[in-house]
């Protein structure tokens, strides 16, 4: 019975200094208010935001999701990490996508960094729509910049958080697509780089109901942290560590107490 007890307790100290090292750890990331996603499912794109396209032509971005279903991808063109990753990887699913594109859904590649001028968009769409089937027309895929107001209209509006790193022309970023339905309705996130065909389907097709999908987001913040240097999603082993042992030590406190007293009982018998 000592020994038991012992160990609960033993395994306590263990989860305590667990949980210890992840909010020590906490205190040195950048909160999602600074760097991350803040999930605005149900929300609406609003009118009155408005970007430049590659041509230099000025559109309006709640006129452009309600043409089709949109995946919007938050991007900055002079990234040379996980924004090309993000968007090779877009030209390497969509044409396995069972859809029409630029009929049955578009992407909007939009920068958010102030500096980015339509002559880099188009280079990058360029390169991009090079990588496609023809049947990828040029409206399938737009590739949008714009100034600092309306770049952070839209982010705010998708919970999209980023930051400037210091003497840099470099972000600290999250990596996700954000899925919009025609009436401009915020329907899905998808996060990383290690997208899906049928993911990205049925993130589309719930943009064509309108249905406001069910993310993993809780899961992700829960098990894993944004690592804004590797600019990915890290297993927090502390903490799912520390969640393990406290489940275990209920589990052992019950058979400790339930079993103590089948002993008891068949003594006094």
């Amino acid at each position: 019975m000592k020994k038991r007890i012992f160990l609960v307790l033993f395994l306590l100290a263990l989860a305590s200094t667990a949980f210890s090292a992840d909010i020590g750890s906490n205190k040195t990331r950048p909160s999602e208010s600074e760097v991350g996603v803040e999930e605005k499912l149900g929300n609406i794109i609003p009118e009155g935001i408005y970007f430049y396209n590659s041509k230099g032509e000025e559109v309006e971005i709640k006129k452009l999701v309600s043409q089709r279903p949109t995946i919007i991808a938050p991007v900055y063109y002079k990234c040379t990490n996980v924004c090309n990753i993000l968007q090779s990887k877009l030209t390497n699913i969509l044409p396995r996508v069972k859809l029409n594109p630029g009929k049955d859904y578009q992407v909007l590649s939009v920068s958010f960094d102030s500096t980015e001028t339509p002559a880099i968009a188009a280079n990058e769409k360029n390169n991009y729509m090079a990588a496609l089937p023809e049947k990828f027309g040029e409206d399938s895929w737009k590739f949008l910049t714009g100034d600092k107001e309306n770049i952070d209209k839209l982010m705010n509006t998708i919970g999209f958080n980023f930051k400037k790193r210091p003497n840099s022309d470099m972000f600290i970023h999250p990596v996700t697509l954000v899925l919009i339905s025609t009436e401009g309705k915020i329907v899905r996130y998808l996060y990383g780089t290690r997208l899906l065909p049928f993911d990205l389907t049925m993130a589309i097709v719930e943009a064509q109901k309108g249905n406001v999908g069910v993310s993993v987001k809780r899961v992700l913040s829960y098990c894993f942290d944004y690592d804004p240097e590797g600019r990915t999603y890290v297993f927090n082993v502390m903490r799912v560590s520390g969640t393990i042992i406290i489940v275990f030590i209920v589990i052992t406190f019950l058979v400790i107490a339930f079993g103590g007293k089948k002993k008891r009982r068949k003594r006094d018998r």
